[in-house]
């Protein structure tokens, strides 16, 4: 079964320093190495001290693995509920395709043309209703856009994920028989975020953070 990832690392000082100059040097060996066995595709972005990744793979943790194995020179540890880890898990708050959805999730020949991260604040008095919103649309709509779109969550911050050009195949049926997707989903959405100041209108409530590292 493949899992969809979505994880954040928190860079060292010295880590940043590195990764500004020449980019994330560590990862040149990765196509040698047995994790380019184990995972199918992955992308890393960064902002500020955080880098935000997306892979897939069949093993559920394997996000802390590839950290462990290729960016621990670059990052420090942060401590969770689950002890100290390389690699902080981002809450799946929405998810537009699923692997189990029933057809082929990525077919091999398939390599996207453009991958796009981008970042999020959320309102801390909107963010249930914002999280709310999502997990309908995801029950009542599924599959009604971009199947490679997901959206993860740390803290009041949100990191979505996607792949252009969107893939969209025969949606599942619903797994909700209720009507609680608004029609007017961007005016309805644009209240729930702290905007960013001085970004280009079109970035004013999702920044797109540059990519630092493709696999597939």
């Amino acid at each position: 079964m493949i899992r969809r990832q979505l994880w954040a690392n928190r860079l060292s000082v010295t880590g940043l320093a590195q990764i500004d100059g020449a980019g994330i040097a560590s990862l040149t060996q990765f196509p040698d190495s047995p994790w380019a066995t184990r995972i199918r595709t992955a992308s890393i972005f960064r902002h500020d001290m955080w880098l935000y990744g997306y892979l897939e793979a069949c093993d559920g943790d394997a996000a802390e693995g590839f950290a462990t194995a290729f960016l621990t020179d670059y990052c420090t540890p942060i401590a969770t509920s689950m002890g100290e880890r390389w690699t902080l898990p981002l809450l799946d708050i929405f998810h537009d395709g699923s692997p189990e959805d029933g057809a082929e999730w990525r077919s091999p020949e398939e390599i996207p043309q453009k991958r796009i991260g981008s970042l999020a604040r959320l309102k801390p008095e909107t963010y249930s209703r914002y999280v709310f919103y999502h997990y309908q649309r995801q029950a009542e709509l599924p599959q009604s856009f971009n199947r490679r779109y997901i959206i993860g969550a740390h803290d009041k911050t949100i990191f979505s994920y996607q792949e252009l050009p969107a893939i969209t195949t025969a949606p599942p049926p619903p797994t909700l028989p209720t009507h609680n997707t608004p029609h007017d989903w961007q005016p309805v959405m644009e209240p729930h975020f702290e905007p960013w100041i001085a970004k280009p209108a079109e970035q004013r409530f999702w920044q797109v953070l540059p990519c630092l590292w493709t696999y597939n």
